[in-house]
């Protein structure tokens, strides 16, 4: 989910962003304090967003302060801490570990099997805090794994009705999403594996339809290519993902921050996949000028 889940800066205020960074530098201050300080290169936006949403919904106690760091040794940064914050960070790196298994696994990529080696210890400590969260990552990436195993077994074999349903692997992200948002076993847990199942279904597919045309180059599998989906089709089930993640979040009675949460679901996570749209846009006007440019060359 990394890259996904972060707010639209500009549709912030000055104080809405500040906010934000605080409670973002918060995290990466828990995650030293808590898993030491090489674990602060695990830092991403997205459970900065889980933070913020926990905190709106539970409102615990918060300590603010203001420090130098060694990323920023210039002049000092506000930052948040509190419970929500401290959870943040233990399932930062709790997926983040597991994300460089994964890239290990499929890509053999070195860079993701030391860092996973590096983030082994603080794994293992977060594992002992959060044992039924990190047993749900675990066993829902496990699953993902034969999923998507059966499905690239099917489409070599060419037997489509051995294939698991084209939905199957997000359904499953969805659900380990959710039990991540679910922080506590009490009368919030509903919702909020809810909007972390919906949420996580739509940045699985929104991350299927960023990798479709590398996937179908390399032969990886992707379920929106072996549906053989176009763009439009796509977008449209994309909206419908980002709707019902909206509705989930919609059922919280959140108020606190929640304009930089509304930033994210409304508008951040459209980021990326916006970026590719307009280049992909732009990369096809310039293919289709210089074909008028060469069949005009011909006609003179």
């Amino acid at each position: 989910m990394f890259g996904y889940v972060m707010p639209r800066m500009e549709d912030l205020s000055q104080e809405e962003r500040e906010r934000y960074h605080a409670a973002y530098c918060g995290v990466c201050r828990a995650l030293g304090e808590r898993c030491g300080q090489r674990c602060r290169v695990a830092l991403t936006y997205d459970m900065t967003f889980l933070a913020l949403l926990l905190g709106s919904l539970y409102e615990p106690d918060e300590r603010q302060g203001s420090r130098r760091c060694a990323p920023h040794p210039v002049r000092p940064h506000a930052y948040l801490g509190s419970d929500c914050i401290d959870y943040a960070a233990d399932m930062t790196v709790a997926l983040v570990y597991h994300k460089c298994l994964d890239d290990w696994r499929d890509d053999r990529s070195g860079w993701a099997r030391a860092y996973a080696s590096l983030l082994g210890k603080a794994y293992r400590a977060v594992g002992e805090r959060h044992p039924r969260a990190c047993a749900a990552i675990e066993e829902g990436l496990a699953d993902i794994g034969r999923l998507e195993e059966a499905a690239a077994a099917a489409a070599s074999a060419g037997d489509a009705a051995a294939a698991p349903p084209p939905d199957a692997a997000a359904n499953r992200f969805g659900t380990l999403l959710g039990e991540v948002f679910a922080w506590r076993d009490d009368f919030w847990a509903a919702g909020l594996r809810s909007l972390g199942a919906k949420l996580g279904k739509l940045v699985y597919v929104m991350d299927a339809a960023l990798d479709m045309e590398d996937d179908r180059a390399s032969g990886s599998y992707n379920p929106l290519v072996a549906l053989d989906a176009q763009p439009q089709e796509v977008r449209e089930d994309l909206e419908l993902l980002a709707a019902d993640a909206a509705a989930a979040f919609e059922r919280l009675p959140l108020e606190r921050d929640a304009r930089v949460l509304r930033s994210v679901l409304y508008a951040g996570v459209w980021q990326k996949y916006c970026a590719k749209e307009a280049k992909r846009t732009k990369q096809a006007k310039e293919t289709k000028h210089v074909q008028e440019e060469h069949q005009e060359a011909h006609r003179g």
